[in-house]
């Protein structure tokens, strides 16, 4: 919605025009500071003006000022109730500026902003029921406020609606690490998948992915387009896993080298031997580098599907790579496993169809929350459990084979 869009059609008188044509004219040029003079020139004149409120919500987000957006909002809201894609705009607003940095329910200054946005939300999906992201919103807001039952049920309306499903798939059964709510989410996955036996998963080609030329920096490795392929954050889950699978001493497999957090780990557990499959040039690169210098590792240049029918079986597996989906290989993995064997891995959104992959397998299950000291403010925090005192974990899914 752009800064001169209308909301409503009332009538105005000239100053007030003339401020809101002013305001219009000064965004337009990048004059923010301008713009919002005007804007509010016409606000304080006609304190009903829908349209100043609304240019100056979308000015305030331009400069970072979300409160106050959302302020804005809620006037506009509260004057122009009937206008579905203000309801949108306002709850996006809260998805983008106020859910991903949610702490506790006593941090927001008005916790029924939370609840303004779902009912915002509902407004746009009543005047148009096909808005698939709206429904998506209200899960992820549901889900902020703990509310994981009614969050799954909100995903699950998402799935109804035609469309590229991949990243409502993936929010999908996403709170099978909160308290009493895991058996809800498994059927919430049988239902949607239901719908969509032939979903596949992530649509990234794996291909592309090996051709990506990646950023290596101290904390993270990033594709092209910034997306987080591993971060330093991650290494208490990490040292854990290295913990779990090391447990039989013996032969341990790692698929995904990433930053070498891991396989350092597994080095300090004085294994038999420590083989790694990685299929991504740059790393391989960087993971020979790395064992220069150590005893007893075997690199394996391969995608983990050409690679396995040549090495194994283990009394540890850890498995992270950002390519391709992991069902198959979650299949291929009692295989894989000596007697006695552990296999473990950690994905921040919960693929419920990795676990109900390996249903009938010949492993047994358990999940254990990984606790976490500090948290960073990321893309994949508010998907951790947060206890009542405030403590953040993660969910690692152990799988022995019996």
């Amino acid at each position: 919605m752009c800064l001169n869009e209308k909301p409503t059609m009332r009538k105005k008188n000239k100053s007030v025009m003339k401020n809101l044509r002013m305001g219009a004219l000064h965004a337009e040029a990048g004059r923010l500071g301008s713009a919002e003079a005007s804007f509010s020139m016409a606000a304080t004149e006609d304190p009903t003006c829908s349209e100043a409120h609304f240019n100056l919500a979308v000015l305030f987000l331009e400069n970072g000022r979300a409160d106050q957006a959302i302020e804005q909002f809620l006037k506009v809201i509260s004057l122009s109730p009937d206008i579905f894609s203000v309801h949108k705009e306002f709850g996006d607003t809260i998805i983008d500026y106020e859910v991903p940095y949610f702490n506790s329910k006593t941090e927001f200054k008005n916790m029924s902003t939370l609840n303004s946005a779902i009912a915002s939300y509902r407004e746009a999906i009543d005047a148009i029921p096909i808005l698939r992201e709206c429904h998506r919103n209200i899960g992820e807001i549901l889900m902020t406020k703990g509310q994981y039952s009614e969050a799954d049920t909100a995903f699950a309306e998402a799935t109804k609606i035609p469309g590229d499903l991949q990243e409502v798939f993936q929010n999908v059964g996403a709170t099978i690490h909160c308290p009493g709510n895991l058996d809800n989410a498994i059927s919430m996955h049988r239902t949607v998948m239901s719908r969509a036996p032939d979903y596949e998963g992530d649509e990234i080609s794996e291909q592309s992915y090996l051709e990506t030329d990646l950023t290596f920096t101290d904390n993270e490795i990033l594709l092209p387009d910034g997306f987080e392929v591993m971060m330093e954050w991650e290494r208490p889950i990490m040292e854990r896993s290295a913990e779990i699978i090391t447990i039989n001493g013996g032969d341990v497999l790692n698929v995904g080298f990433g930053m070498a957090i891991i396989d350092t780990a597994i080095q300090a557990h004085g294994v038999s031997t420590h083989t790694i499959i990685e299929a991504h040039p740059q790393v391989v690169r960087r993971a020979r580098a790395w064992a220069r210098d150590k005893n007893g590792i075997n690199i394996v240049a391969k995608r983990w599907q050409d690679a396995i029918g040549d090495t194994g079986p283990f009394d540890g597996i850890y498995f992270d790579t950002l390519m391709p989906p992991m069902i198959p290989f979650l299949l291929e993995s009692p295989n894989l496993l000596k007697k006695g064997g552990v296999f473990t891995f950690f994905q921040m959104m919960v693929q419920f169809e990795n676990m109900e992959a390996m249903a009938n397998t010949e492993l047994n299950f358990v999940l254990e929350r990984m606790p976490f000291e500090t948290v960073e403010k990321n893309r994949y925090y508010r998907l951790l459990e947060k206890d009542s005192s405030g403590h953040y974990s993660a969910p690692l899914l152990i799988y022995r084979k019996i």
